[in-house]
């Protein structure tokens, strides 16, 4: 399989994330109006409320992270799309995103590293959705 064939694969699966970040914003709206939506909807439905857009925001950064992976290999595709890992490296070294004494990680390692970074997306979304879900039941429930 080519390598130009494998940056090309390996973004459409991190492109799908995008999905997942939009419905992690869906479910923060939620948790705000489901939070102000009554004067009072109890401390415990109001803490998982809360609970639930602080894993919104872990979900964000996740989602930054897995966007930047597929920028990155966009950028491989157009302008280097035979080239080894070391010239994402090289280029991150120069912008001052990277450690110069880091070590350089091969393709599969970087794959690993990608996906690993989209699970933990898919995590916080799931933590999201059952907070909210939660703080919604919480909030039906007579104290």
């Amino acid at each position: 399989m080519s390598m130009l064939f494998q940056l090309r694969v390996m973004t459409a699966v991190l492109r799908q994330a995008r999905l997942a970040a939009v419905i992690s914003t869906l479910l923060a709206a939620a948790a705000l109006l489901l939070a102000s939506l009554s004067s009072a909807p109890g401390l415990v439905a109001l803490t998982l409320a809360l609970a639930s857009l602080l894993a919104a925001g872990v979900q964000a950064y996740y989602a930054a992270r897995v966007g930047f992976d597929a920028a990155l290999l966009e950028a491989m595709q157009a302008c280097h799309p035979d080239a080894a890992p070391g010239v994402i490296d090289d280029v991150l070294q120069k912008l001052g995103l990277r450690d110069a004494q880091a070590t350089s990680r091969g393709w599969q390692a970087r794959w690993q590293g990608m996906r690993r970074l989209m699970r933990w997306q898919l995590l916080a979304l799931g933590a999201q959705a059952l907070l909210l879900l939660a703080a919604h039941l919480c909030r039906s429930v007579p104290w």
